[in-house]
């Protein structure tokens, strides 16, 4: 006889499913939906206040803004056109014997700007005279002048004394072409550099003494863009020549008008340590107002008689 089987027990599963307090459903906030934006309306926004009109550079009323404001601006295809329709004048240099970009803002001078981009147009200031400079398509140099140098006269004694004293600032009676030809020649390293950077045209420029000195104490200790803004600070204490590109150009100003700028003028635009007062630049400036000669000195003593002169200064 079997006997009946007891009932089975449920499953584990289920026995702890029954203990468990029913769980509560999270209800589903919904998304809020971001506002359409409004409709276009075709009625024509208020007119704005008439503007006021500002006084145009040179005027009584305008002021200049500080030298180190000034920022490049590029020229409009309007303002390059206009340039290419003046007179490019040329000059007796190749690309071989003078290459702008290899020259110029390569850290011998810190007062040429590039004007154009295309073609490559770089602008500056040569004692009087504020010119433009470009290579041709052949690569012969070109330069364009855009004041008359102070003279007030024809065009016909302008340029040529443009032009001389542009060559004595490019030192074009060097015949650097021939020389590089001598070196690469010579030294195998200097063969492979002059191939790497297109042949030559790195041109050791004739500055004035002046000018070069002071650029100098402008750039010990210091990085590129603040020499720039350092010198470009100075320059502005001298004759203004016209603005090309978005830049004011100024002619270099003379050691008495240097040794006559401010302590406070000099701490205002950033010069730090040269501003203090017995920083170099204002006591350089009252040390050659005093011995200009110290400028003037044959090649071979110059490094000496410069030493000397800071030497005095520093005592």
């Amino acid at each position: 006889m079997r006997l009946p089987l007891p009932p089975r027990s449920p499953p584990l599963a289920a026995v702890a499913a029954a203990a468990m307090p029913p769980r509560r459903r999270r209800g589903i906030r919904p998304q809020s939906i971001p506002p359409s934006p409004p409709h276009l309306s075709s009625t024509p926004p208020p007119p704005r206040p008439p503007s006021v009109e500002v006084p145009k550079s040179g005027s009584p009323g305008h002021h200049d803004p500080p030298s180190a404001a000034r920022r490049r601006l590029p020229l409009t295809s309007t303002a390059v056109d206009e340039e290419a329709k003046k007179e490019w004048h040329p000059l007796p240099l190749s690309a071989a014997d003078l290459s702008l970009p290899l020259t110029l803002p390569t850290g011998q001078t810190f007062l040429w700007r590039r004007t154009s981009l295309s073609p490559l147009r770089f602008t500056g200031a040569v004692g009087p005279h504020l010119l433009s400079l470009s290579h041709h398509p052949d690569g012969r140099l070109a330069f364009l002048l855009h004041n008359d140098g102070g003279s007030h006269s024809d065009s016909s004694s302008v340029v040529p004394a443009a032009r001389a004293a542009l060559c004595d600032y490019l030192n074009a009676a060097i015949p650097l072409a021939d020389l590089w030809r001598q070196f690469a020649a010579a030294d195998e390293r200097f063969a492979e550099v002059a191939a790497h950077i297109g042949g030559g045209g790195a041109r050791v420029l004739r500055q004035d003494p002046v000018e070069c000195v002071f650029q100098f104490l402008c750039s010990s200790n210091n990085n590129i863009k603040r020499i720039e803004k350092m010198v470009w600070t100075l320059a502005g204490y001298g004759e203004r020549l016209g603005e090309v590109g978005g830049f004011v150009f100024h002619r270099f100003p003379t050691i008495e008008r240097l040794a006559r700028v401010s302590e406070q003028e000099l701490r205002d635009a950033g010069f730090g340590y040269r501003s203090a007062h017995d920083g170099f630049l204002l006591r350089v400036a009252t040390v050659l107002c005093r011995k200009p000669h110290l400028l003037y000195v044959d090649l071979l003593a110059c490094g000496l008689e410069l030493r000397f002169s800071f030497s005095v200064v520093t005592c």
